[in-house]
């Protein structure tokens, strides 16, 4: 008799079959009036919410109902601390709760506090004793975060806490993060400069190119680099750059645009790239700005006085790329369509300023010019995947054409 079929009496014997083997329980919600009701539960309980956000043809979203929500410990410890929840992510409802909680990949996982802030997530599977660890290690903190705050209202909290309480808070609670976080730095030291996690810690918050901790870090250039490496003094740098760009960018803030493009920029970037990077700051600012104008003169001025005339088609063409994949401006259409027509004067052999041309024209309802520049970048493509790309552009023109 085969092993499989002596299992199977085995569980008969016992009344069991392999549907009833024990699981996590989870609620499913479908509604909106559901979801209201697990909060409400957690709020009731003072738990978090354990949330499995699946797909019908996610593999490894059944490898976790197989394997990982009918291991013992999992099932005793999230049925104990958690308000267990699922949603299929493809459903009317479970659509919305993806997108507002940023979920694009199965399985998600996500641990939520009663007021629907992450508290953690975690991305693809996990096996068993993974998860029961991750579980854990939330309801430690999770456990720990009053203490820590009561310790800090009250001024009794130890410094090296400090950062746990950050960490914890910018999932929670991201304005009292902040606040938390100006009071820690306020009573830094020298010493505390040459700590590697205080640097990462600044590199999040107290950021400002008026903070003193800039200051600092920018005017002792060479101890910073010493104690914790170039690729670090980079790394802060760069933080300090993306963010002051997106405020900049957010509040049209040109003085901060020129500070970054004259004063924080060159601490950190070869002085041979500096053109490039100063362009690709500008350029990116006027074009979220929608100041149009301003994005041609950069675009122009970098072109003409800083590539070489063979250059120039391989710019003009990853420019296009670029304002075709996120911009929807008739202007910066009809200025790319100018820029591709002009590098073809240079160099008339390149394929893909012959199919750019021709999709532009295309979205531009200029359906004959596009269909003589596609035609012309089919010539000239040589490989396969040169030719595929043409076709593609092709067929998108016809089914513009089409209406």
């Amino acid at each position: 008799m085969k092993v499989q079929t002596l299992f199977i009496l085995f569980l008969l014997a016992f009344g069991l079959n392999a549907n009833e083997i024990e699981s996590l329980t989870f609620v499913e919600v479908e509604n909106q009036k559901q979801w209201d009701e697990v909060f409400q539960s957690a709020k009731e309980k003072g738990q978090l919410l354990f949330v499995d956000a699946y797909t019908d043809w996610c593999g490894y979203c059944h490898k976790l109902d197989k394997e990982v929500y009918t291991e013992g410990s999992v099932i005793e410890y999230y049925g104990e601390n958690f308000v267990n929840v699922k949603f299929d992510a493809e459903s009317e409802f479970g659509y919305q709760l993806a997108n507002f909680y940023g979920i694009d990949s199965y399985p998600t996982l996500l641990f939520l506090t009663p007021e629907g802030n992450v508290f953690q997530r975690i991305k693809g599977f996990v096996p068993a004793p993974t998860l029961r660890a991750y579980g854990q290690q939330v309801m430690d903190e999770w456990a720990g975060l009053p203490l820590l705050e009561t310790a800090f209202n009250e001024g009794k909290l130890e410094r090296e806490s400090y950062l746990e309480l950050i960490s914890i808070l910018e999932r929670t609670n991201p304005e009292k993060a902040e606040m938390v976080a100006t009071a820690y730095g306020a009573g830094f030291t020298e010493e505390d400069y040459l700590d590697i996690e205080n640097i990462w810690f600044l590199t999040r918050f107290e950021n400002g190119l008026n903070s003193v901790h800039y200051a600092y870090i920018t005017s002792h250039k060479d101890e910073m680099i010493t104690a914790h490496g170039q690729g670090e003094f980079n790394d802060y740098m760069s933080g300090v750059y993306n963010d002051n760009l997106m405020l900049a960018i957010k509040y049209g803030d040109k003085a901060l645009l020129n500070r970054l493009t004259q004063e924080v920029m060159p601490v950190f970037i070869p002085e041979a790239e500096l053109p490039g990077a100063k362009y690709v700051t500008e350029s990116v600012y006027y074009a979220q700005r929608e100041e149009f104008d301003n994005y041609k003169l950069s675009v122009n001025s970098y072109m003409n006085n800083h590539l070489a005339d063979e250059e120039k088609p391989d710019f003009v063409i990853s420019t296009a790329v670029e304002i075709i994949e996120n911009y929807e401006s008739e202007e910066l259409l009809s200025f790319m369509r100018i820029l591709l027509s002009q590098s073809l004067q240079i160099d008339n052999q390149r394929y893909e300023s012959h199919a750019l041309l021709g999709y532009i024209n295309g979205l531009q309802s200029n359906f004959k010019a596009a269909e003589e520049s596609l035609a012309e970048a089919k010539k000239l493509a040589k490989s396969d995947e040169e030719k595929a790309f043409v076709g593609n552009l092709q067929q998108a023109v016809r089914m513009m054409q089409q209406g």
